[in-house]
């Protein structure tokens, strides 16, 4: 079944927003380094939203689910460099105390102090994203839709 475009990226846009958000929140982004749980949040989200907008279209397949995700995911990754620099004044302390505390404070990514260690910390986390988010938010798209299309069966 042919998928709204406009729709699917409506949707992408919307999880991956919060997959960004959610992912940079100071605390909160804590929670995300469990198996990239907003991630798979934002897979969900995606096809949930999906839905919402083509509600008397049919259910995406598993292998939509898994595309719309992993869309979302890329759109998390992009707009997660841009919640990371706005984020990353409140973010960095904390990890620093963390780090000196774990005894790892020279392994922290862009563990030095100003801007370019903002744009570098910003870099490292946007690349490891970008492989990540599209493969966890695919995971969260296909079991949403495979879940969503048993339970339209029934």
């Amino acid at each position: 079944e042919k998928m709204n475009t406009r729709s699917f990226l409506l949707s992408s846009l919307l999880a991956g927003a919060v997959i960004a958000v959610l992912a940079n929140f100071p605390a909160l982004n804590l929670l995300n380094c469990f198996l990239c749980l907003f991630v798979w949040i934002g897979g969900f989200l995606a096809v949930f939203f999906y839905g919402k907008f083509q509600k008397d279209g049919p259910g995406l397949t598993p292998a939509q689910g898994a595309g719309i995700g992993a869309v979302a995911g890329v759109f998390g990754a992009f707009i997660g460099i841009l919640a990371h620099l706005l984020f990353s004044p409140l973010t960095l302390p904390i990890m620093q105390k963390v780090a000196e505390a774990l005894d790892v404070g020279d392994a922290l990514p862009g563990s030095g102090s100003g801007l370019g260690s903002v744009l570098i910390s910003a870099l490292i986390f946007f690349l490891i994203d970008l492989v990540a988010y599209p493969i966890f938010g695919a995971l969260g798209g296909l079991l949403t839709a495979s879940v969503m299309n048993k339970n339209k069966a029934s």
